[in-house]
This record gives structure tokens, sequence and C-alpha cells, in this order.
């Protein structure tokens, strides 16, 4: 569990699946009346703070395969980024999953020369869309990572959560 000053004082937590329906404890927002809501704090369990994320050049070749391999690991690439750089397309190419630190897939096929320089993004800045108690949608820019949002939350919307915004917690 979290173990940090802003943390040791909660009676639990619970893992945050981003939803556009349903509320944090997994009952349909459309159906749960209002003053049933059960109100959380958000732990932000990872956060890029800046654009982009990383850049590689320990590749291995890469033929017309959606496999990428990488010579050292580098736990900061994750599925969902954009990778651009060596022959990729100027627009780059989605990580679809990551298999380990050492190995991704894209979402397409690519040939890439061994030793390449790419660079590893995300399409946007982190942001965190969330529903207060007071039925009120606000939206969180590049919060911190380790930083507990200042409201009382009731849902994590997944539509407005984006650019590496992961590993929330839900505290109580």
């Amino acid at each position: 569990m979290i173990r940090n000053y802003y943390t040791d004082s909660y009676k639990s937590g619970i893992t945050v699946t981003p939803s556009d329906t349903l509320l944090l404890d997994g009952r349909t927002k459309s159906t749960t009346p209002q003053g049933a809501w059960k109100e959380y704090n958000i732990y932000i369990g990872e956060s890029p703070t800046a654009l982009p994320v990383t850049t590689t050049s320990d590749n291995t070749v890469v033929s017309n395969s959606t496999n990428v391999g990488l010579a050292s690991p580098n736990a900061q690439v994750k599925a969902g980024m954009r990778v651009t750089g060596g022959t990729l397309p100027a627009a780059g190419v989605l990580i679809a999953s990551v298999t380990n630190s050492s190995n991704y897939v894209l979402a397409s096929a690519q040939s890439i020369a061994a030793n390449s320089t790419l660079t590893y993004s995300y399409d946007s800045e982190a942001k965190i869309k969330v529903l207060t108690i007071n039925n009120e949608v606000i939206t969180f820019v590049k919060p911190a990572q380790g930083f507990v949002l200042p409201v009382s939350v009731v849902q994590v919307y997944a539509t407005g959560t984006e650019g590496g915004i992961s590993d929330l917690v839900a505290l109580s």
C-alpha cells in the first residue's frame, strides 16, 4: 500500500478504473441517487511531468513486425504512448501493449533499424477528469505523481483522463 504522510491516515484504498458510467464504488451513476454517492480522495500513482517521456537508442532490428525489443530495460515505455523516430512514419505509431520493460508491441507492423533513436510520448499532457460529491466536473491538468486531489471524488471519467495518468487509488 502507499506509504507517505498524505495517505497514512486513510483507512483503506481501492484501485480506480476510470469509467464514464460507473461511480468509484462500482454502482451505476444514473441509477444511484446523489445522496447515496460514496466520496473518496484520489491518489495519483503515476503522472508524467513532461513530454516526451523518454528516448531510447538500443532497440533490436524490427522487420515488418509489431514486436520491438530493447537491449536495456526501460520501465518508462507504456502502452498508449506514441513512438517516433528512426524509419517510423512522421506521425509515429502507438504502442498497443507492453510485454515487459524490454519488449513492447506496436499497433501496426513496422520496420525499424537496430539502435534507432526512438522517442516515446503521449498525445496529450497528463489530465484527470473527475466528478465531485457536489456534482461538479473538474479536470486537473498535470497533477503531480504522489499527489492527492484536493476534492471529494465520486467518479473518475475514462474520457478526459489521459496522458499517462495511471495507478490511481481511491482513499477512504
